[in-house]
């Protein structure tokens, strides 16, 4: 009676095919997690920090002459910003990987100019909350500036050198 041994081991080539495609879904994940980290913190820090500029306005808009003189316009620029970045997610999610570039990085000024309020006044001028909202708002702009930046380099650019190579 012969038995046949099956193979312990698949074929070099199929599992080297195997861990590559493991690696990439594992390397996706984790791209997605990060994705979705950077983004809920800037939105959780920007909700906290446009809402505390928005109830005491009087407390931020320092320098008289700030282009922002009603509150509202708190309130215009955070939902503008926010739905650059819903929209930068919706793009990311359906892979029109140059669409979530630019309005990633358009979300991204959403903290960054948080910069602004040291133009208007000296940090002494601000109580400690004020300033680490701010620091903290400009943290996660940076953040969603980097974001941008691996969208466009891992993920439209290779999509990019792809299709040209699948094309020609």
């Amino acid at each position: 009676m012969s038995h046949a041994r099956p193979e312990a081991r698949p074929r070099s080539h199929l599992a080297a095919a195997g861990a590559q495609g493991s690696a990439k879904d594992s390397s996706a994940r984790t791209a997605g997690w990060v994705l979705h980290v950077i983004l809920l913190t800037a939105f959780v820090v920007s909700v906290v920090h446009y809402t505390d500029n928005y109830v005491r306005f009087d407390r931020y808009a320092l320098n008289p002459d700030s282009p922002i003189q009603e509150p509202i316009l708190i309130v215009v620029g955070w939902l503008l910003f926010t739905a650059f970045g819903v929209a930068g997610y919706v793009a990311y999610r359906r892979q029109r990987w140059w669409p979530a570039v630019a309005l990633t990085a358009l979300y991204s000024v959403s903290g960054l100019v948080s910069l602004v309020h040291y133009t208007d006044a000296a940090p002494s001028a601000f109580d400690g909350a004020q300033n680490t909202l701010i620091v903290a708002d400009v943290v996660a702009g940076v953040a969603v500036v980097g974001l941008a930046l691996w969208l466009m380099f891992r993920r439209a650019l290779v999509a990019d050198v792809e299709a040209a190579d699948a094309a020609g």
